[in-house]
């Protein structure tokens, strides 16, 4: 198996996704892979659909350390409290980045690895991680979240970007 991030505007980061049933060896393949792209691209964070896969599965890891990121599965957000705007990249979009808004303080719910239930309270930038791969599982994307300024700031690079998508297409 050999997993590559997809780039916007890719239909997989847009439709949402299904939750993840049961943990099996497929599915801890795909982990393995997520953990090898997200460190290679040293990302803190990365979504199935991010991968080409239409599922209910992320991976957290504020830190950027191997060995310290958290697979969800299954996510949820039970509470969110205060708003801080940040800026935010996304490996689905080489280069792009913007201020978003998110709040401060969440508390969430989801499984791990062992399918077992979790509830955590995250703040900050942990939170922001959280919940920027959370929208991925949603298919919303940061951009979607940008504040007028930064979004208007980047169109250019979004015209680009859609018409490589676009090209590979033909």
């Amino acid at each position: 198996m050999h997993l590559q991030i997809v780039l916007w505007p890719h239909p997989v980061l847009l439709a949402g996704t299904e939750p993840i049933q049961q943990v099996d060896d497929e599915l801890r393949q795909v982990v393995g892979e997520m953990r090898r792209i997200m460190f290679e691209l040293r990302g803190v964070g990365l979504a199935a659909p991010q991968v080409g896969i239409a599922r209910r599965l992320m991976l957290v890891c504020p830190t950027g350390q191997p060995g310290e990121e958290e697979v969800v599965l299954n996510p949820e957000l039970v509470s969110a409290e205060g708003e801080e705007l940040g800026e935010e990249g996304c490996l689905s979009f080489p280069g792009l980045y913007g201020d978003v808004p998110r709040a401060m303080r969440i508390r969430v719910r989801y499984r791990d690895l062992d399918f077992r239930e979790r509830e955590l309270e995250l703040e900050d930038f942990v939170a922001r991680v959280f919940l920027h791969e959370l929208d991925h599982l949603s298919g919303r994307v940061f951009v979607d979240r940008m504040i007028p300024e930064s979004r208007k700031k980047i169109d250019r690079q979004l015209d680009d970007l859609r018409a490589r998508y676009e090209a590979q297409m033909v």
